[in-house]
């Protein structure tokens, strides 16, 4: 029998990137990430072609980079990412979640998928070329 539903603390969380916590389900159209970052953690400049991503700010404060423009996200700041717009960012102090949102869904965020990095290397573009 299929469930609708799950509780973030029973999913299991892993560390993405230093100091990057995601907890993440998916539907068969839309996947949902709970975020977690403690300072310091910064996410390397990167783009999703194969979904747009929504971010809710739950707690906290992270300074964010779209499409060149910056600003700071606080709790209950939305934003939206189109898909091939490069964005990144970084903590600003103790912790803040968010929940994000990718449609399509990325497969490739569950634990256990077997393919290719969900997450841009933090060396950079030529450290993703080269593995």
């Amino acid at each position: 029998m299929p469930s609708y539903w799950a509780s973030w603390s029973d999913l299991p969380e892993r560390e993405v990137l230093p100091g990057n916590f995601r907890t993440a389900v998916t539907g068969k159209e839309t996947g949902v990430n709970r975020i977690r970052w403690v300072h310091p953690t910064t996410l390397p400049a990167h783009t999703h072609p194969d979904a747009e991503q929504t971010m809710v700010v739950t707690s906290g404060r992270i300074a964010f980079t779209v499409g060149g423009e910056e600003t700071v996200l606080a709790e209950g700041d939305v934003c939206v990412i189109p898909r091939n717009v490069v964005h990144s960012g970084h903590s600003i102090e103790g912790e803040a979640t968010f929940v994000e949102i990718f449609a399509p869904t990325r497969i490739e965020n569950l634990l256990g998928f077997l393919g290719g990095a969900s997450m841009p290397d933090p060396a950079g573009p030529a450290a993703e070329e080269n593995r």
